[in-house]
């Protein structure tokens, strides 16, 4: 028992440090750190065997929607007031599109290849499982956008449209996988009831962030305020995440709101003690406070950080080799998806030629594809593994072209630079 302990821990420790070196590989050569993790995965699973998806399915769940919340719990803290009031309406245009224009491209591709499907895999999709998949593939990773971003040195209104873009494609991915499996099984469309739930799943996980920021702002201002409340304000983020989804709400976006207002808590504080002192001798002090530090801030970056590298090394753990023409259809829907990503030109028109490279460059799906693909596989729709075969095959894809495309922008960047 005690060796085996000893071997796991020895394992994190090892992972850990790869992390660190794929991280330190990416500043050097431009080559993203997520591609050797998923490489290590690989490796650790499918290849040695020494980790395989049946050992980890008990926590994995718990394991990944933490990593999604905190990702982006950690990613708002570079998105201000202004950068995000600026890139808003943009980053409404650009999900909504990118997210249209990837179901419609992977329901089309599935229905074009359907013959071969057929021929070589057996089965068969129809319009509607067409599309069912297309929804719940068609979301950017937020575990996979946030982190590149931050390496990338990404600020201002880009950072926040695609920022912003990851987290919002998670309720579109949601919201529209189910209705679809709704109407596969009573064959029966209400669009009312899709924009309703959008709405709100929005608007509670929305409210619940910022009303909780608010109230976490006057507890660190009232009573922690000469105590470090990292693990509190941690925590209290999981708490958030639990009420909102327990109200039928979204728990990552709210996470994200909650980031925001924390990151934002100087301005906030400061204009509503400006509000309150109006019209008094000092009202041109300066009142307002940060709940959060430098320090603070660091160590958040450094758990996420953590939650990142065992991410990838687990998707890396996922991908299966077993039949190679769902590896074929992964990659072909892949190329596609890449493909049609540089469509989203014809609404960022107005941003700079390096911003709409970085939009066209970041596409890869993750943790919200992953997990819808895990409930249609329960939900005990006709050949579900297959299915399941093809979407991990998927991600994984995303995931290596759109590292590639990063890799090939920053070299262009790096050469005309010099």
């Amino acid at each position: 028992m005690v060796e085996a302990v000893v071997y796991h821990l020895l394992g994190v420790a090892l992972i850990l440090l790869f992390g660190y070196f794929a991280e330190f590989m990416f500043k050097k050569v431009n080559v993203p750190d997520v591609l050797f993790l998923i490489l290590l995965g690989f490796v650790l699973g499918p290849v040695l065997k020494y980790v395989t998806p049946e050992q980890i399915e008990g926590f994995a769940p718990f394991f990944t929607a933490f990593a999604l919340l905190f990702v982006l719990f950690d990613g708002a803290f570079s998105i201000d007031f202004r950068s995000l009031a600026k890139g808003f309406s943009s980053s409404i245009v650009v999900t909504a599109f990118n997210f249209f224009v990837s179901t419609i491209v992977i329901a089309a591709v599935l229905m074009l290849i359907n013959p071969l499907i057929e021929k070589f895999i057996g089965f068969s999709f129809t319009i509607p499982m067409a599309f069912l998949v297309g929804f719940a593939l068609s979301g950017t990773s937020s575990s996979f956008v946030i982190p590149i971003l931050k390496q990338l040195n990404v600020k201002g209104e880009i950072y926040s449209v695609l920022t912003i873009e990851s987290a919002l494609t998670d309720v579109f991915c949601i919201v529209f996988a189910f209705a679809t499996m709704e109407i596969i099984k009573l064959a029966s469309f209400n669009p009312q009831s899709v924009i309703s739930n959008i709405a709100s799943l929005f608007a509670v996980a929305g409210f619940i962030g910022i009303i909780a920021g608010i109230v976490w702002i006057v507890i660190v201002g009232k009573v922690l305020k000469h105590n470090k409340s990292y693990m509190a304000t941690i925590a209290y983020l999981i708490m958030v995440y639990v009420v909102t989804e327990f109200l039928h709400g979204n728990g990552a976006i709210a996470a994200l709101f909650f980031g925001l207002v924390l990151k934002n808590s100087k301005i906030l504080t400061s204009s509503f003690e400006r509000i309150m002192h109006k019209g008094k001798k000092d009202i041109e002090k300066d009142f307002g406070f940060s709940v959060t530090s430098p320090e603070e801030q660091l160590f958040y970056a450094q758990i996420s950080f953590f939650l990142k590298t065992f991410f990838f090394v687990y998707i890396g753990i996922l991908f299966s080799y077993d039949n190679l023409w769902t590896l074929a259809i992964g990659l072909v829907l892949a190329f596609a998806v890449m493909l049609s990503r540089n469509l989203s030109g014809i609404v960022i028109k107005n941003f700079k030629e390096s911003e709409r490279k970085l939009v066209f460059a970041v596409f890869a799906r993750g943790l919200a594809a992953a997990a819808i693909i895990q409930v249609i596989a329960s939900q005990k729709i006709p050949n579900a593994e297959m299915i399941t075969s093809i979407a991990y095959a998927f991600i994984i894809f995303t995931i290596i072209l759109s590292s590639i495309r990063i890799f090939t922008l920053r070299r262009e960047t790096a050469t005309t630079s010099a």
